[in-house]
């Protein structure tokens, strides 16, 4: 399908607007409604049609995607059977919308941090990486929302505190000065009224997870927080051991976080990590790379390794330089 965009558009930066949540999520919805409100920019949305938490950085790549237009006031979207990283390429593709190519993709923002380690497993993250690999600079947000205690309201104002970042970003990409292959994930803190201002988080913090699984009588998930404790129901309702061996043909094993380690060494309130940074009040902004290398302390190891395994080959000089 055709999207013709108005001729005005050009005359402000274009930013698409994605997210792993699926395209009716709050978090979606309220930065696209705060991007308008802003007056500053033309904004697209390109989202999965269903929840797509967790799928990393998943693309298809064996079936077609069905794409369908959906109303959004003051935007033009489209929802996508697909994963966010299918998302973000397909709306820098220049095929949805008319050949327009976005300034800046947006991804989020997220209901929930997205620090450490563990953005590995979050597909919002995965857009904005998507975006950077297809030539797009990128932000990815989140907010950290907590049960009882956050409310939609916190959300809008997680939005609205990213907004100069945003506008920056667009003034840098104009002077053609942002990084390339570089995108910025953003994390808000939970009391995001009472926030300390931007904080630059140089480091990813390091965390094990610890996963394990219980067996359980569906395929549908529990609501709710994933640490939290799962007990296993059968049929009539009332639990059973969830390590019996089952009799049935198929059974159903759900994932569930036993634990999260802190692998960090050194001073505890380090707020050049990023969750550090978010714990102490700070919006952590983190440069995160479209491709990363292994940490610089592996390189010496690799050399010795490489050198103990092929010590008379001709050319393992040449592997080593």
């Amino acid at each position: 399908m055709e999207v013709k965009l108005p001729k005005e558009a050009t005359a402000i930066p274009t930013v698409l607007v994605t997210n792993e949540d699926g395209i009716n999520d709050h978090g979606l919805r309220i930065l696209v409604q705060v991007l308008l409100s802003a007056g500053c920019y033309r904004v697209l949305v390109c989202a999965p049609d269903s929840d797509q938490s967790g799928v990393g950085h998943g693309i298809t790549s064996r079936q077609a995607l069905r794409v369908k237009p959906v109303k959004i006031q003051g935007a033009i979207a489209f929802e996508v059977t697909g994963t966010p990283a299918d998302c973000a390429s397909l709306g820098v593709s220049g095929v949805l919308f008319n050949g327009t190519i976005p300034d800046l993709v947006l991804s989020g923002i997220n209901v929930g941090n997205t620090c450490a380690n563990t953005i590995c497993y979050w597909g919002m993250v995965a857009a904005a990486r998507e975006a950077v690999l297809q030539g797009v600079p990128s932000i990815a947000l989140s907010y950290g929302w907590r049960n009882n205690i956050s409310s939609t309201h916190d959300l809008k104002l997680a939005a609205e505190s990213c907004l100069p970042i945003i506008s920056s970003v667009l003034n840098e990409i104009k002077h053609k000065t942002f990084p390339p292959q570089t995108f910025l994930n953003i994390n808000v803190p939970t009391s995001v009224s009472n926030h300390k201002g931007f904080r630059l988080a140089t480091k990813q913090g390091k965390f094990n997870m610890k996963i394990g699984y219980t067996q359980t009588s569906s395929v549908v998930s529990v609501e709710g927080d994933a640490t939290a404790d799962m007990h296993v129901i059968n049929a009539s309702g009332t639990e059973r051991d969830a390590f019996s061996s089952p009799s049935q043909e198929q059974f159903w094993l759900r994932r569930e976080i036993l634990d999260i380690v802190n692998q960090e060494e050194g001073n505890d309130i380090d707020t050049d990590i990023d969750y550090k940074a978010l714990q102490a009040g700070y919006i952590a902004i983190t440069p995160l790379g479209a491709l990363s290398s292994s940490e610089a302390y592996t390189v010496p190891y690799f050399r010795s390794w490489l050198q103990r395994i092929c010590p008379y080959h001709h050319h393992s000089s040449y592997f080593l330089s």
